[in-house]
């Protein structure tokens, strides 16, 4: 074990391109392990994890109740791999397990020796309770309210046997001291390859890519776009993957019915190659999430040496300089007095979104997050001599 791991990664899905996958792929090229998921498909998520070994945990006949979230994907997703993990037991040798998303921490129930990279506890459970319960009619508060019960149920029976969790950021480490209780988390930043990000010079348009989710509130930079471009010969793009449940669809259409009128541009579901294209040529980037973990746009912004002016709550707090990288802001009106200053002083913004360059080549490497994350799962991996 002196110069390698036996490592197995548990992880509900890696059918989207999201924070949680990035990490496993990083993890998964130095390590090589077993990945073991509860949905087995991959077409929307990163064609890289087609070369890693992925295996399918048996289903548990108490999962069938998952169909009565037929309309929610990842709610059912979840439910199935809750009694997956909670019920599953390892026949093979390994030296440690590396649990990721809600609810592959469970595979602690029958399995020892797993280190828990938390990237958040479930916030639909906790800090977006109320707002998440108030998109629900009657019957589906009932069915929302059972199921979050059971969650708690089945988290905090397995909680006290994590050997090790560690957590994306200082927000996310807050929510589990707060509704976890647990207060030994380990902080280690995600990371991004800044070599997959350049600077092309800066377009006529801001730039807020993100997954078309309601957390992700895009009315608050549509709205701040609004009060900037009154005249202005600006465009905002807004770019991310869009799923097919309702909830997410309903949430398209209706900021899309917001942006009419101004000049909003829609991008959904494209390929990294474009992504990466409008990083490059965009001016700055917004970022408007509710309490973001920690985000992983700020850095990539930063990459792409372009400022990123995003709403002062959650991980941004941490990854954003105020002022020397990008923004922090309290309000649409603040964001589009920032867009404005921007906007008027290129020379400013260049110098921030150098700033922000190195500000990453400093902090966020996958070095820095791959050194950490294996002292973590070697400490973790300890426990087997005494097995």
């Amino acid at each position: 074990m002196a110069n390698s791991l036996d490592l197995i990664i548990c992880h509900p899905s890696l059918r989207y391109k999201g924070g949680a996958e990035r990490a496993i792929l990083g993890i998964a090229k130095k390590y090589s392990p077993v990945i073991y998921v509860a949905d087995p498909r991959l077409e929307s998520g990163y064609d890289e994890f087609r070369e890693f070994d992925i295996r399918t945990l048996p289903g548990h006949p108490l999962e069938r109740i998952s169909s009565f979230f037929a309309g929610n994907e990842r709610v059912s997703v979840s439910i199935r791999a809750g009694f997956r993990y909670m019920f599953h037991k390892f026949s093979e040798d390994y030296d440690v397990i590396n649990a990721h998303v809600v609810p592959s921490e469970w595979i602690r129930n029958r399995n020892g020796r797993v280190c828990w990279y938390c990237h958040s506890p479930v916030r639909a459970a906790f800090d977006l309770h109320a707002r998440q319960m108030g998109e629900l009619g009657m019957i589906g508060k009932i069915a929302m309210e059972a199921a979050l019960s059971a969650y708690k149920y089945g988290e905090f029976s397995v909680l006290p046997k994590i050997e090790k969790i560690c957590t994306n950021s200082c927000v996310s480490n807050n929510r589990i001291r707060k509704y976890l209780h647990r207060d030994d988390a380990e902080i280690i930043y995600p990371a991004i390859d800044c070599k997959e990000f350049t600077c092309n010079g800066y377009g006529n348009f801001f730039f807020y890519p993100s997954r078309i989710i309601p957390e992700k509130r895009f009315e608050y930079a549509i709205d701040a776009f609004r009060k900037f471009s009154n005249g202005k010969n600006w465009k905002l793009v807004i770019g991310g993957a869009l799923s097919d449940s309702k909830r997410d669809r309903d949430y398209f259409e209706k900021i899309r019915v917001l942006a009419a009128g101004s000049n909003v541009e829609f991008r959904l579901n494209m390929p990294d190659v474009d992504l990466h294209e409008l990083y490059s040529g965009c001016y700055a980037t917004l970022f408007t999430a509710i309490e973001e973990d920690f985000g992983l746009i700020p850095l990539e912004s930063m990459a792409s040496s372009k400022p990123c002016i995003s709403v002062n709550e959650g991980g941004p707090r941490e990854s954003i300089v105020d002022g020397k990288t990008g923004f922090l802001v309290n309000s649409p009106g603040e964001m589009a007095e920032k867009m404005r200053f921007l906007a008027d002083h290129p020379g400013e913004c260049e110098k921030m979104g150098k700033a922000g360059r190195k500000r990453v080549e400093q902090n966020y490497t996958w070095k820095i997050f791959l050194d950490k994350m294996d002292k973590a799962l070697r400490e973790t991996a300890k426990g087997k001599a005494e097995d």
